[in-house]
């Protein structure tokens, strides 16, 4: 099978993703030869029972009002299976899972922070990060929106100037036209939101350019574990910029 044009190859968050997946599935390696194919649609099922084990541990979490402590060793050890699926490809399908169970309790916390707030934040905040992913889909599926490597390469950039923002603000620096240091987090987390918005273009890419590569079934939890880090992104960033806590 030809090799996917490097123009098209959608990543995770860089093309180094997308050969990562590709030399660990396939094609052409002798583990996976009888294996089922990688199908794009089975991905985003995967993303719903990673979606459905976040919402039940974070409404778990939130009944029982972890203490802070919890919440921050859960939202690392979020970050640290994130980590770890997307640098091991073939350990996809254990990270996913462990990622969803440990951000859905971090969530939880954090969104009854912000329903104490504003009751209506979290609802809102769901339909939100919901229609963002519905509409990335149709807008990429129906090719509104095409993904090449220029908007990779765009994405990659944004991404690097946003983690240099969030520094800029945590340390005490605001940003250009703003009074408060509210103001700067309203705005770096609407910056959060067009770089989640950017890498969930990317993500769907990266799963429908798999599938014509011809992988293997098991990268289908890579994809999914991709696109469950991007939308975590858009909902805390709707929930930071409809809360305003």
């Amino acid at each position: 099978m030809p090799a996917t044009p490097s123009s098209q190859r959608g990543t995770a968050g860089s093309a180094q993703n997308y050969s990562r997946l590709i030399s660990t599935f396939g094609p052409g390696t002798t583990e996976v030869t009888d294996q089922a194919p990688f199908v794009a649609a089975d991905v985003l099922d995967k993303v719903g029972v990673l979606c459905m084990l976040a919402i039940v541990t974070g409404i778990g979490a939130a009944v029982v009002s972890l203490p802070t402590g919890v919440l921050v060793i859960a939202f690392l050890a979020a970050f640290g299976f994130s980590i770890a699926g997307l640098l091991r490809p073939a350990k996809a399908h254990l990270f996913a899972p462990l990622y969803a169970l440990s951000v859905g309790v971090a969530l939880g916390g954090i969104s009854k922070f912000y329903a104490n707030g504003r009751g209506s934040v979290v609802p809102l905040a769901i339909i939100g990060t919901a229609a963002i992913f519905l509409a990335v889909l149709v807008a990429y599926r129906t090719g509104l929106v095409r993904v090449g490597t220029r908007f990779i390469q765009v994405t990659v950039i944004t991404g690097f100037g946003v983690l240099a923002m969030g520094l800029a603000v945590w340390l005490g620096i605001p940003l250009p036209g703003t009074s408060s240091g509210s103001g700067s987090f309203v705005i770096l987390f609407v910056a959060y939101l067009v770089f989640g918005v950017m890498g969930l273009f990317v993500d769907f890419n990266f799963a429908y350019m798999a599938e014509k590569a011809g992988v293997s079934k098991d990268g289908e939890w890579f994809a999914a574990l991709s696109i469950m880090t991007s939308l975590v992104l858009i909902y805390l960033s709707l929930l930071r910029i409809l809360g305003r806590r």
